[in-house]
Parts: C-alpha cells; structure tokens; sequence
C-alpha cells in the first residue's frame, strides 16, 4: 500500500497556534487534502519519533518530549521506511515554555530524519512563518543542505491545488471541502486537542502594524462563508473533536466587515449543528474595534454564545505614545481602556465553570521601534490605571519583538536580554500577581480543568481554550487528561495559582 506521512513538529504563529494541546491548520489541511484526493495517509509528531529513539518518562515528571504521541507511535520506523513523501510542518514565532510539549529544533528534525527515512524518500517542509522570498533565504542558510526536497511557505493545501503566485493567499472555495476531509486526522490522535479553525485572512487595518507578519504577507482582507466554518466544525464534531477556537485570524470582531448580525448567525450556526461543544473560544482581537457600537454588540454576542474562560487577546504591543506612532498602533489608549470596560461590563460574570465568561488579555513587545527609557514607564502606569478601574485582565504576555522568520532568527545582546528580563519581571510583580489574585481569589471553585503535565512531584491543570490559567496540585499525581474540580489555595506566579482538588469530572 502506497501512503504519505504527515510529521508534525508545531507551529505557533501570531494568528495560530499548532503546540499541543492545540491543533494547527496546516497538518490537518494537508491531511485534508490527501483524504480529498483518495492517498493514504498517516500523522506522526515530533514526540513518535522522539519515543521511538527510546526516549522514555522519568521517575517523578512525564518526559513533555515525548508525552503527545500518537497512536502510530509503536510503528516510527515501519511507517517512515516505506513512506512515499514525507511532509514535516513546522515553525514557531517564540521560544517559549510549553506546559506539555517541546518543539524540536531544525538539528534535531534533521537527526530523526536521517536515523528513521530513506535518503531517496520525497521530503518536504512546510514552513508556517515569514511572508518573503527573504524568508527562504534564511530558512536555506539554517536548514541542512539536502535535507529537504522543497520548502514550502503559506497555506499548505495551496502546495497541493497548484495555486500560483502568493502562497499565502488562500482559496476558500477550495478549502471548503479539504477542511471538512480534515477531520480524518482524528482518527490518529491519542490525546484530546483543541482545534484550530480559520475564519479570515488579512488585517482590516490599512496600513497596519509596521512589524506585522501580516503586512509582509500583502494580503487583502478575506473572509470565510460562515456554511463553510459550521461544516468543518461539524465534521471534527461528528468524529469526536469537543475543543474549538475560532483563531488564525488577526482581529475576530472584523469578520465580514464587523457585520453584527453574521457574527451572531455563525454562533448560531455552530451551536445549532453541535450543540455537545465544550470549548467555543475566540482569538485575536483589535480594541478600535471593540470601542464602536458595533464592537459593543459583538461583545455581548461573544460572551453570550462563547464558553466561559473566553479570552480577547489585545495586541496593545505598548501605551507608550511615541512607539503606538512610530509602529502605527491599533486604537487610541483612550481605546484600549474603554475597550477593557466593554469587555468586562458584557464579559466579567462568572460562568458555570467558575471562570470569567469573557476578559481581555494584553500582549507587550520588548524592542519596538521608538522604545525609550520611559517606556516601560508608561506600560506601568497603564496597568496601574487597569488595576485601579476594578476592571479585570486575564492574562499578560509580555515578549520580545521577533523576526518575522521567527525568535531563532533574532540577535538580541546580554544587556537587551537582561533589561527584558527586568521587564517581565517588573510587570508581573506590579501587575500580573495582583491581577491574577483579583480573578482567581482564594477559595474560588473552578471545574472542567484537564490534568495535562506531571512535574516535579506536582499535576499541572489547565482548561481547554484560549490561554488558560496553570493550576498546579502540589504533592499528587492525577491521572493524564482527566478532568477535575479545584479550589484556589495560593499563587506561584505569573499565570500559575496552586489548587487542591474537590473532586475528578
């Protein structure tokens, strides 16, 4: 029997995420397109291939390395031997701590590659990140040579339909059905995730952020029909899928022009067709959206129809006026503010759960064009300002800026490295904690939380959705992806609080 092999090593862009426990795009597009066309396929990840090296768990912590296998994992080598193309996707904007997963780096793929596939054996790459032909000159100067027959950028399924041009543009009228034959890739999985489902491309900001990957793209603003999203959500629904995020979009509230009723009518549509979801969470969203008539009813349309713990993640990048010119920011900081009220008077209620229905989240970037020795004072000042208005944030991201290529491609020096540290750390201590404290006090209940990691003696839980808060139980192994009740007793730090369970759902 002729097949293809799809290995996923993970991608984490900042429109997408594909770092288990979430499933990208692009691995199940390909597996789609490969259904669509009648070829036999099997998924692997980087953890099948780690764990048939022999790479095992370790005594009082599950190896992260290896703990999001599959269920092919016991035939690696079988499977890669006799493979007819082998597809690895793979491309993460950040370095960053993964609670259960560990991306590999391009030596490593090429380790695997060469112990476990023929040399003659068709290898491609799909590459999620840069935008450019630029971006192929850098990835060849850091990729082995001969390693890969072709390196593909873009939307994968476009290598396989023969789209010429801009590979990043997408075709939505053929993506319809290869998104719907995704769901197959089910079949393969052992752990539950939660899935990625595309609903736009392209910024309804023009001209937008000037270090936006988006930009380099040179997309238009396009958007998938609603039918289109409902059926492929009811396809990975029927075959077993319960964990959804309408992501790998840069602004939620412009689909279809931040048209209200369509918005509502895909909520709608969604539930309607499968009505059992545990997880309905959104992405990215873009607080000049959020501060407009419609913006507020598309608040309310969020947080009514979404899952409670929802998150709008805010792209703020920095309050410091002289940065939001130079870079062209999105809103006004009189926006910013007022859209953190919007969500919190439509979003701050409790949900069944025990988590917020909707909050916002804030994203911070160390070195952008303009930072001055009064930036991170005005970033302080402003999160000062939050605390003070009683309004609630759920989580901060503060990061570096990254090559469109990605953070390997970056060149920081000792002293930026050691002022971005102080950074982070000033940020979670004048705000992160305290705010942490306000939407998770002690005493608070909290259920449908997932036992994902054990480390160092310790479970660590987290929901299923949108950049979930860490519960760590001290001193106690749960059993691996079990659900479970909690009880907040303590705070360890930025997106970590210390639980003790109630009792296992």
């Amino acid at each position: 029997m002729k097949y293809d092999v799809i290995i996923d090593c993970y991608t984490d862009e900042p429109s997408g995420l594909g770092v288990p426990p979430y499933l990208s795009v692009h691995s199940r597009y390909i597996a789609g397109v490969l259904k669509n066309k009648n070829i036999n396929y099997y998924y692997l990840n980087i953890d099948d291939l780690r764990f048939a090296t022999g790479e095992k768990h370790f005594n009082n912590s599950y190896n992260k390395r290896i703990i999001n296998m599959t269920r092919n994992a016991n035939s690696v080598s079988e499977i890669l031997k006799n493979a007819t193309n082998i597809y690895v996707v793979m491309g993460c904007f950040v370095k960053y701590e993964y609670v259960s997963a560990e991306p590999p780096t391009f030596l490593e793929v090429e380790n695997l590659l060469n112990l476990f596939c023929k040399k003659e054996t068709n290898k491609l790459l799909f590459y999620s990140l840069g935008g450019s032909e630029l971006t192929r000159e850098n990835i060849r100067k850091t990729i082995p040579n001969n390693l890969f027959n072709n390196i593909i950028f873009g939307n994968t399924y476009n290598y396989f339909i023969g789209e010429s041009g801009n590979k990043f543009k997408p075709n939505y009228d053929k993506l319809r059905q290869i998104a719907i034959d995704s769901s197959s890739i089910l079949e393969q999985l052992d752990r539950p995730v939660v899935i990625e489902i595309e609903t736009a491309t392209g910024c309804n900001r023009n001209p937008g952020c000037t270090f936006c990957i988006e930009g380099m793209r040179g997309l238009p603003l396009q958007y998938r029909k609603k039918e289109d999203i409902i059926d492929e959500i009811k396809s990975l629904y029927d075959n077993g899928a319960l964990y959804f995020r309408l992501g790998r979009q840069p602004n939620f509230y412009s689909y279809k022009n931040c048209d209200v009723e369509e918005i509502e009518n895909l909520f709608k549509g969604i539930w309607s067709a499968c009505p059992n979801i545990k997880t309905l969470h959104i992405d990215n969203v873009s607080p000049h959206n959020v501060n407009s008539e419609e913006g507020k009813r598309i608040t309310e349309i969020v947080a009514k129809y979404t899952t409670a713990g929802n998150i709008t993640p805010f792209g703020i990048e920095s309050f410091d006026p002289i940065i939001r010119e130079k870079c062209n920011l999105n809103g006004s900081l009189d926006d910013i503010h007022k859209s953190i009220s919007i969500i919190n008077k439509y979003g701050k209620e409790r949900g069944k759960n025990g988590l917020p229905k909707l909050l916002p989240g804030i994203n911070i970037i160390y070195g952008l064009d303009g930072q001055n020795e009064n930036t991170l004072k005005h970033n302080l000042n402003n999160f000062k300002k939050i605390l003070n208005s009683g309004n609630w944030v759920r989580r901060v991201f503060v990061r570096k800026l990254t090559s469109p290529y990605g953070e390997q491609f970056d060149n920081y020096s000792k002293e930026d490295l050691e002022e971005f540290n102080f950074w982070s750390k000033t940020i979670e201590n004048e705000f992160i904690v305290p705010m942490l404290k306000k939407v998770f006090p002690i005493g608070l209940e909290i259920s449908e939380l997932r036992m994902e990691m054990y480390k160092d003696g310790n479970s660590i839980l987290r929901q299923m959705g949108t950049c979930p808060v860490r519960v760590v139980i001290l001193n106690k192994k749960l059993k691996l992806d079990e659900f479970y009740k909690i009880k907040v007793v303590g705070y360890i730090g930025n997106r970590t609080i210390i639980g003790e369970t109630i009792w296992k759902k």
